[in-house]
């Protein structure tokens, strides 16, 4: 099967860096859980992944170096800034590009061709590092293009998974200010209703980085992706990022790997409730807070994303879909909904 590169719509890369994990070294030799490891930047190379969301990620009432105390919003921005300053670092060793308008999405020329640096959209999970709506703008001068106002434990400006509530009016506040600057929301880790929320007072580009089919999985767990949700990112030209987390694939009482046809499941639910295959991608939260255990069988690194494509193909994927869902489905979105400097 003709192999294709890969955009990766979700890694924890900055989170894994300040818990102690060496990026620049092969999986056998990276220190920092969770173990066993699929990332790093050879595993990331070696699986053809040229582009990826790179996170920054931060939760409260935590106490690792992503935790900050519950309505301490100093802490979070803190946290936030020190995985900021982590890319940052790992662009000026040309570890990573960090993409910022179309432009930069296009293939670099370099003439040692195996140190090409990973492509990085930094994507803000938890909105508390922007300590009120006018920082919105600093924060995309340093790079940020995606933006989810909250992870599963609520924010300042909306309800999460776990601690579900509305959109504030803080929230209201900063997703006006993130439409002005073009920036896009992820809307996973959401509450149903902070969710809704935001569809009603943006009209701005959406995504679901990393979520699955509720359907599939276990109904009310507001982690996962109801129907009318999915089609409501269908209907405004979204992406939904398959999270290849076991029991976000399967229903949590079976301690078990899923497989790749359960996998598949929710890849293809999401196509038949959009009516379409080209708003489908990888979301794949590898490492983000689990071991490659947890993974489905026979993904235990990024190498290891072509079995997807198998699936697929068996189900009758012609190379452009499968083409679709490894790479084309995330850029071609980020090529129209990125914000340009020639723009007016």
């Amino acid at each position: 099967m003709r192999q294709h590169t890969w955009f990766d719509g979700h890694l924890d890369l900055a989170c894994l860096a300040i818990e102690g994990r060496d990026l620049s070294r092969p999986l056998s030799e990276v220190t920092g859980g969770p173990h066993p490891s699929g990332v790093s930047f050879p595993s990331l190379q070696e699986g053809q992944v040229t582009y990826c969301m790179g996170t920054i990620f931060t939760a409260a009432g935590f106490q690792q170096a992503f935790g900050y105390p519950r309505h301490d919003i100093e802490a979070a921005h803190q946290a936030g800034l020190a995985q900021l300053q982590q890319y940052q670092q790992w662009e000026q060793a040309r570890h990573i590009q960090i993409v910022k308008e179309p432009d930069d999405l296009y293939p670099s020329v370099y003439a040692d061709a195996e140190h090409t640096p990973l492509k990085v959209l930094l994507l803000m999970e938890g909105a508390d590092p922007i300590r009120s709506p006018q920082e919105c703008q600093w924060w995309f001068e340093q790079g940020l293009r995606v933006v989810g106002l909250s992870w599963a434990m609520g924010s300042q400006y909306a309800g999460g998974n776990y601690a579900k509530g509305p959109l504030t009016q803080q929230g209201i506040a900063c997703l006006q200010a993130l439409d002005t600057l073009g920036v896009t929301h992820d809307l996973s880790h959401l509450s149903e209703q902070a969710f809704w929320d935001v569809l009603s007072h943006t009209k701005g580009p959406v995504i679901a980085s990393h979520s699955n089919c509720q359907s599939l999985v276990e109904s009310g767990q507001e982690r996962h992706l109801t129907d009318a949700q999915i089609s409501a990112i269908g209907q405004r030209d979204g992406v939904i990022g398959i999270n290849l987390l076991s029991r976000f694939l399967i229903p949590p009482t079976q301690k078990r790997r899923a497989s790749i046809e359960e996998t598949i499941a929710h890849i293809e639910h999401i196509c038949e409730i959009m009516g379409r295959n080209d708003r489908i991608a990888l979301g794949s939260d590898m490492d983000g807070g689990f071991n490659t255990t947890e993974l489905p069988e026979h993904i235990n690194a990024p190498k290891d994303y072509p079995a997807l494509q198998e699936g697929l193909r068996a189900r009758g994927w012609s190379d452009q879909d499968l083409a679709g869902f490894a790479r084309r489905n995330w850029l071609d979105f980020f090529h129209k909904h990125l914000p340009s400097s020639t723009r007016d």
